[in-house]
């Protein structure tokens, strides 16, 4: 693996209006009214109604979800792994998001004037119309898009740097590297174990010995992860890939309606299926812990 080759670094870049504002106006008058300091609180005016956002907000969530899923963590600035394996798959998903923002978006700025009007009863002696962007800035004020960045090369940095202390940066940029796939790599494991674990859990009986309520979305979870997990094994890790395989092949291949009382329920199928889940829980947990961190030069 070289991984300035078969990886890049990727940044969400999320923009959303709060449509939220403080009064500070109205923030004095509470604290005089309650004979308490201005510095005592804060009155955030909610400019719209709630549900003026929620189409928004729930593209703006599953764009993080989305992000979060086809990369893998690198760093605590923001950058994530992206695997050129996925990046055609993360570019495809991620379009899909855009033009979904740019729909709701649309809608939003349809449905504007009338959202105003609604405040405007709602806020009262509070409504002031300066505090409302216009449609045209509403534009720019709702956006979903990503940045790429190569993965930083230990050996082009020592080609800029005039030091006796080159080998000690390198070393000390490649054992960064080499503990951030370190993360990357359990973090694989672990989206892996806790699927299997949830699927585990379901598929108990309750206090009284009947099955609890299972759904489709606990299936369709495991099968979309075990497609993503073999393009962001970059690693070549062949446990991750073993196990991967076991999960497509025991769980993700299940019908879930043979998994509930259903027309289709099938309880011998559901007992073998809790049975491999469990059996393979307990692999993932012999992994987790076992990934030495490489130590870094000190300086």
């Amino acid at each position: 693996m070289n991984l300035t080759d078969d990886a890049m670094l990727v940044d969400l870049r999320i923009t959303a209006w709060s449509g939220r504002r403080y009064d500070r106006q109205a923030s004095d008058h509470v604290a005089a009214s309650h004979d308490a300091a201005s510095s005592a609180g804060r009155y955030n005016k909610l400019l719209l109604p709630k549900a003026a956002f929620a189409a928004l907000t729930a593209t703006i969530s599953d764009a993080r979800k989305t992000h979060y899923a086809q990369t893998l963590p690198w760093d605590d600035k923001g950058a994530r792994l992206l695997t050129v394996a996925n990046y055609d798959h993360y570019v495809r998903l991620f379009h899909g998001v855009r033009e979904r923002m740019v729909r709701e978006r649309t809608r939003f700025i349809e449905d504007y004037d009338s959202n105003v009007d609604e405040a405007r009863l709602n806020l009262g002696k509070l409504f002031r119309v300066e505090d409302y962007p216009s449609k045209e800035a509403l534009i720019g004020k709702f956006s979903v898009r990503y940045r790429i960045t190569p993965v930083p090369d230990a050996d082009h940095f020592m080609a800029r740097l005039a030091s006796d202390d080159t080998e000690r940066v390198k070393r000390d940029i490649e054992a960064h590297n080499a503990e951030r796939l370190g993360e990357a790599i359990t973090d694989l494991y672990r989206r892996l174990a806790e699927a299997v674990d949830r699927v585990s859990e379901r598929l108990r009986e309750d206090d009284e010995g009947k099955p609890l309520v299972f759904r489709d979305s606990m299936i369709e979870n495991i099968r979309e992860l075990v497609d993503i997990v073999p393009r962001l094994n970059i690693f070549d890790d062949h446990g991750l890939a073993a196990l991967c395989d076991q999960v497509k092949r025991k769980i993700a291949s299940a019908d879930p309606a043979a998994l509930r009382p259903s027309p289709g329920f099938d309880p011998a199928l559901r007992q073998q299926v809790k049975r491999d889940a469990d059996d393979l829980a307990q692999q993932f947990a012999g992994y987790f812990g076992s990934f030495p961190q490489p130590e870094r030069e000190v300086a």
